[in-house]
């Protein structure tokens, strides 16, 4: 079995696929696939299947090797689904985005960081269980390509070994392995002084500004050459 560890924080754009089981209050979901369980307990892969899809919230990684097991067996079939998706979809409540997520972040451990699930396996408490999140940074930057393998060793290091969550990677790392090219960074300058050209021409709009009014309506003319310049 694994150990459970979830950071609710980090990972806010996938719970909310998954009901809360902290609370005593049972959301209409969470009451369905509790219902669900009890109906399917005489197939033990399929009730464990949807506990740990009730439990995501703190069981990421183990739930991440049951749809993995499901998936590759093809279980769903038996259980009377058209596909995998159908299943995931009705009776687990698991969008399609979550599902990929949670499978592409597992089949990445098991190739590049097996030590974790195994670590996972044996609840062996002396070295974290990473959150899904830092999966994903893990698993980017080795895609993306840019960092060298003395970085990307550092990354997993960090992440898989010290525990380190996606926003202390990010800071650490971020414009290691995720560069912006030049692109990128004459538009975000752009957008910067567009922003910051408005602002301007707001300010001085307002009444009883300092500024005196021949000097404003030269300001005026020129933040709307600058603006007409970066925006065409």
């Amino acid at each position: 079995m694994f150990r459970s560890q979830f950071s609710v924080d980090d990972q806010t754009d996938l719970v909310a696929s998954v009901p809360a089981m902290a609370s005593k209050i049972l959301t209409k979901t969470d009451q369905m696939m509790e219902d669900r369980m009890i109906a399917v307990s005489a197939d033990p892969e399929r009730a464990d299947t949807l506990q740990k899809a009730r439990a995501f919230k703190r069981t990421w990684l183990e739930l991440a090797e049951a749809l993995s097991r499901c998936n590759e067996k093809r279980l769903w079939e038996k259980w009377g689904f058209s596909d995998f998706d159908a299943y995931c979809r009705k009776e687990l409540h698991l969008r399609g985005s979550t599902v990929a997520k949670l499978l592409g972040s597992y089949r990445f451990l098991e190739t590049s960081a097996p030590k974790v699930i195994e670590r996972a396996r044996t609840d062996h408490y002396d070295a974290p269980i990473p959150s899904l999140p830092t999966v994903e940074f893990v698993k980017k930057a080795t895609e993306e390509g840019n960092a060298d393998a003395e970085t990307l060793q550092s990354i997993h290091r960090v992440a898989f070994e010290e525990g380190a969550e996606k926003a202390v990677l990010a800071k650490k790392f971020g414009e290691l392995v995720f560069p912006e090219n030049k692109r990128d960074q004459r538009e975000k300058l752009r957008g910067a002084i567009a922003t910051t050209a408005r602002r301007l021409s707001a300010l001085i709009a307002e009444n009883n500004n300092p500024v005196p009014k021949q000097l404003a309506i030269k300001v005026e003319e020129t933040i709307g050459e600058l603006l007409e310049a970066i925006e065409n």
